[in-house]
């Protein structure tokens, strides 16, 4: 399935049009990736990369991309004609002043995005001699919102990974086992499945019932042995073709009591029900929070999900970003779309006895939203 580029051009077009942007520039950055298909690291290593790797996007007509000669064999990879390498002993500012001409530019309102090299903007100053500049971050949120269906299975799969990696990391989970180790091999049986990178730095956070009562969930060392009577919550997400999964799930060392129980039940079930009533323009994103938090306070447990998140903020949508706009937080009133695809993550803490965290990926369906990540949900004590 293959990823609409067209769509994303011309989405961004009209709202260059819309806020009277001339030219819009982009370095290795997060819309770099969505815009060209290039997997460019922009990850880390920001420092490593070529300040040539860029892609200049103009209100009307095609953009063109410039590359490094290190980069040039990505010229094949992307679906923009237009593709400068700079050779070696060339100067960048005659490239862009070469790539400004080409344009042929009507005005001079210039739009900037992430991972521009202070020298690439000051040649961009001196090329376009412009008078407005503005950021550029921010302009493709609208359509980065809704998935294709390229986008759709790369997620799936991100998600299926994710999926599998919980299923060979809980054998792991015994006594003298520690939360580092438990961290290690998550990174490790990510990558071993095929994830390029984790889209952030995977946690078990071990909390032991009847430990002294703190305002952080999370003071059980991170080296000292697993012991019985101990709640387990993993945070994991990884990248898996240049998109991000981000799932959680909780477990019980030993033999939970009743509330603990009962407790991971009504999260899972106050999950299920909350995406039940997630379809196309059913609900307001900010209005994810208060459907959960009325299950859970049917269950008994609303108290606890409030007090780990007192913000209200029940997750965000994920892609080539594990964060991503909108956030499901009583900031943004964004209204439920179909091929949204959304990380949903309700926790409930309960402070000196337990954490619990359960977290899924789920697209928005136009009667029916389907859940990404479908690991067991009954597994629990171990």
């Amino acid at each position: 399935m293959s990823l609409n580029f067209k769509r994303r051009l011309t989405g961004l077009q009209k709202k260059m049009e819309e806020t009277g942007i001339d030219l819009v520039v982009y370095g290795s950055c997060q819309n770099f990736q969505y815009l060209t298909g290039l997997l460019v690291d922009w990850r880390h290593c920001i420092d490593l990369g070529s300040q040539v790797d860029t892609v200049f996007v103009p209100r009307k007509g095609e953009p063109i991309l410039t590359l490094d000669e290190a980069s040039s064999e990505q010229a094949t990879h992307t679906w923009i004609k237009y593709v400068r390498v700079l050779k070696k002993g060339e100067r960048y500012g005659k490239l862009i002043e070469k790539v400004v001409s080409d344009l042929d530019l009507k005005g001079r309102k210039i739009g900037l995005g992430d991972h521009l090299w202070g020298s690439t903007t000051v040649e961009i100053l001196k090329a376009v001699e412009a008078t407005d500049f503005c950021k550029a971050e921010g302009l493709m949120d609208h359509l980065r919102m809704i998935k294709d269906e390229g986008e759709i299975e790369k997620l799936r799969k991100a998600a299926q990974l994710t999926d599998e990696v919980m299923e060979a990391v809980v054998p792991k989970i015994k006594q003298g086992v520690t939360q580092r180790e438990l961290a290690l091999e998550v990174e490790n049986q990510g990558k071993r499945l095929g994830a390029s990178d984790v889209s952030f730095p995977p946690t078990a956070g071990f909390v032991k019932s009847g430990s002294e009562i703190s305002t952080n969930p999370f003071t059980y060392p991170k080296e000292k042995s697993l012991e019985p009577s101990t709640s387990i919550a993993f945070d994991i997400g990884f990248v898996v073709d240049g998109y991000c999964s981000d799932f959680g799930r909780s477990f019980y060392f030993g033999s939970p009591s009743e509330e603990v129980k009962e407790g991971y039940e009504a999260l899972q079930q106050s999950v299920l029900e909350t995406v039940d009533k997630m379809v196309d323009q059913s609900m307001r994103v900010c209005d994810l929070f208060p459907t959960l938090e009325r299950t859970l306070d049917r269950f008994g447990y609303g108290d606890f999900l409030r007090a780990r998140l007192p913000t209200q903020n029940l997750g965000h949508n994920i892609g080539v970003e594990v964060h991503e706009p909108p956030w499901l937080s009583p900031e943004y009133d964004e209204i439920l779309r179909k091929n949204m695809v959304i990380a949903l993550e309700p926790k409930l803490w309960h402070a000196s006895e337990y954490y619990l965290r359960v977290e899924d990926i789920v697209l928005v369906g136009s009667k029916k939203t389907e859940f990404l990540t479908n690991f067991d949900r009954k597994l629990f004590q171990l």
